[in-house]
């Protein structure tokens, strides 16, 4: 335990150290206006995006030619790169759902462990977190047990294990490590409604004790302190350097100027615009359309747009192949994976989808150990809940296996092919494959309707 935390005496000097010594809070409110298309500063920042006043002219009540000015809202289009891009690297990184290799005989802490991630669901939960960490750059999961008979995982329990994803936008996280980079205590704040009115809590955790508190007129309250019963903080902690999207944040802001100055273009352009020069004695109707008589040397012209739009398509093209290289990611809209469905079913599904794959590789370094943790956290309190587990060990290695977007249908055609049209899996195999648990159950449920079905024939 760290010396200089153990030696505060008072609850509120451990919440004050905590603090003042725990990890930077990320900066919610940019991270919430950069996330928020509607709050993006082509849609706020009427200083430099302002909307214009223009002149018209109206009658008034007496018939009265009159001069006016009001305003035109500017084309203010925001576009939500932000979310493409976090959705794209939780897409990659947990798209397939984490495996776990068992690396000793004994499986019986290892079958537990699986069955707890199926009751949590926990594929949708390591989604969630690396929503928030593409988000807010920083989450925590909080694994706590709950009363509730069960047979879940194996045997006969009195307890549940939960899960529960503590992410910056409703938390103020305060972990605390040592020079050595062990968590010593990890301090949550945050805010319950009672009686309509908004009350802040507090919970610290150490690897002895847990503590949970509250604030009242006369200063915080102190509600329960327990100890460990894991001897752990039963935290798993994440945390980046910055939100996916921040080497873009510049060239989405661009994209917007350019995708709405080219809706103000459109908009000043859409009507067709008639310059006349010289003078024009009147007009008639005719069948073809309308005539104007016109003296000498007059003339009458449609005005052009600007004729800035290629370089404008160009600096867009440009920008979006930027935006993509400079966050590792890839557009994988229908337009752009267009006409590559011979592709998709090769190896070369991989190489076109490097730059997402070497990412996810990069956030192992994270992943990796913070999954490890949970294994770790998991073992403990399954040895608490099942005193037949106190000799047993569970030593398994997670495998994140980025996603790949490929067109299976065709490459196990081209397979067929070579291989004369014959199968390629057996029945049991085609069934695990498509993702069956109890494939002996399934296939003796598919002969016996089978039986049946002949049975009926012969009839």
């Amino acid at each position: 335990m760290d010396e200089k935390f153990n030696n505060l005496n008072t609850i509120g000097e451990k919440i004050a150290y905590l603090k003042d010594n725990g990890l930077q809070l990320p900066n919610i409110e940019q991270f919430n206006n950069e996330w928020d298309e509607h709050k993006h500063r082509i849609m706020t920042d009427l200083y430099n995006y302002p909307d214009r006043i223009v002149d018209y002219d109206y009658i008034d009540e007496s018939g009265q030619k009159k001069e006016g000015k009001r305003i035109e809202k500017l084309n203010r289009i925001p576009l939500a790169y932000q979310k493409e891009i976090v959705t794209i690297a939780v897409t990659f990184l947990f798209g397939n759902p984490v495996k776990y290799t068992n690396n000793i005989e004994d499986s019986t802490l290892y079958d537990a462990y699986l069955k707890i991630l199926d009751k949590e669901k926990i594929i949708f939960v390591d989604r969630e977190i690396a929503k928030s960490n593409g988000r807010f750059t920083q989450c925590a999961e909080l694994w706590w047990t709950d009363e509730e008979p069960n047979n879940y995982y194996g045997f006969q329990s009195q307890y549940r294990l939960k899960v529960t994803l503590l992410t910056p936008d409703k938390n103020k996280l305060y972990p605390y490590f040592n020079d050595q980079g062990d968590l010593i205590a990890v301090l949550r704040e945050y805010e319950k409604r009672i009686n309509g009115q908004k009350v802040k809590y507090y919970e610290i955790y150490t690897a002895e004790r847990i503590a949970i508190l509250r604030e009242a007129n006369d200063g915080i309250e102190l509600l329960s302190e327990t100890a460990n019963p894991i001897g752990k903080i039963p935290i798993v902690w994440y945390s980046f350097d910055n939100v996916e999207w921040s080497r873009a944040q510049k060239a989405i802001e661009r994209l917007e100027e350019i995708t709405s100055d080219t809706g103000e273009v459109n908009k000043k352009f859409s009507a067709p615009i008639l310059a006349i020069s010289g003078k024009v004695n009147g007009n008639s109707s005719k069948n073809t359309g309308k005539v104007f008589e016109m003296e000498k040397d007059s003339s009458l012209e449609f005005v052009q747009p600007p004729n800035a739009s290629e370089n404008l398509a160009a600096e867009k093209e440009n920008l979006e192949t930027i935006l993509y290289k400079m966050t590792n990611s890839v557009n994988i809209s229908p337009e752009a994976l267009e006409g590559l469905g011979n592709m998709l079913a090769t190896e070369n599904a991989a190489f076109l989808f490097m730059l997402p794959h070497l990412k996810v590789m990069d956030k192992m370094s994270v992943y990796v150990p913070a999954l490890k943790r949970r294994m770790s956290i998991v073992k403990s309190f399954l040895q608490l809940m099942n005193t037949g587990f106190r000799n047993s060990d569970l030593d398994a290695e997670p495998v994140i296996t980025p996603y790949i977007i490929n067109n299976e249908a065709k490459f196990y055609e081209m397979l067929m092919t070579v291989n004369g049209n014959q199968p390629l899996f057996s029945q049991k195999t085609t069934m695990e494959r498509a993702g069956v648990k109890d494939v002996e159950q399934e296939l003796e449920e598919i002969s016996a309707e089978m039986e049946k079905k002949a049975s009926n024939d012969l009839i």
